[in-house]
């Protein structure tokens, strides 16, 4: 099962589709978009990378009903 992330950011709207996987045992990014356009993780800055996974954890930790 996948979820959606829709993050407002300094460079425009990014939604990202991810997905907890069950082999690694981590969230996984599956596909992104900036503004409209197709976009990769790998282009981001590692901190943006970090904010991003933090913001993914809390989001799946809702979905899920995990309280911290």
């Amino acid at each position: 099962m996948s979820y959606s992330y829709i993050w407002n950011t300094s460079g425009g709207l990014m939604v990202v589709e991810y997905c907890f996987s069950s082999i690694d045992k981590c969230l996984k990014v599956v596909e992104m978009a900036l503004d409209g356009k197709f976009h990769r993780i790998t282009w981001m800055a590692p901190e943006g990378v970090a904010t991003l996974m933090e913001l993914l954890e809390e989001d799946y930790m809702n979905h899920v009903g995990v309280v911290s």
